[in-house]
């Protein structure tokens, strides 16, 4: 047999059922309480979890990075101060137009005024199932546990 000499995709695990892979979700969130609340709904599941409290914050934190994305999956409001969760899923899909973006809100003018239809969006306030259930539709092979 020949080593493994193709390079490890992220869309690639290499996991069991009973084995997940930590996937990595960089979560957006300005609100720190409902942050905290989604995280701790999260922390048994094998995420990775990034956060920032602002679009700003995320995009300074990924910097000019080259190549593949450093997440497998983007989950973020989309009402906050300064860039909107829909600005920053749409500078994210410029550079990585497969990243898979689930845009969160509780106001439904984002649904009549066209959030940016090609994202999932996630009403709050939502279920710990909901959540799993949005993530999982996205990280197909990561993710092995049920709401």
């Amino acid at each position: 047999m020949h080593g493994d000499q193709t390079p490890a995709t992220a869309h690639s695990p290499a996991a069991t059922a009973d084995e997940p892979i930590a996937a990595r979700l960089l979560y957006v969130e300005d609100n720190a309480q409902i942050a905290e609340i989604t995280c701790m709904m999260l922390e048994d599941i094998g995420l990775d979890i990034t956060k920032a409290g602002s679009a700003e914050e995320a995009l300074n934190n990924i910097g000019e990075a080259e190549g593949p994305p450093p997440f497998d999956i983007v989950l973020t409001d989309v009402v906050m101060p300064g860039l909107s969760g829909v600005q920053l899923a749409r500078r994210l899909n410029r550079r990585w137009p497969d990243l898979p973006i689930i845009l969160v809100s509780g106001f439904s003018e984002e649904l009549a005024t066209g959030y940016g239809g090609q994202y999932e969006l996630l009403r709050k306030p939502f279920t710990r199932g909901a959540l799993i259930d949005s993530l999982q539709r996205h990280l197909d092979g990561y993710l092995y546990l049920t709401a």
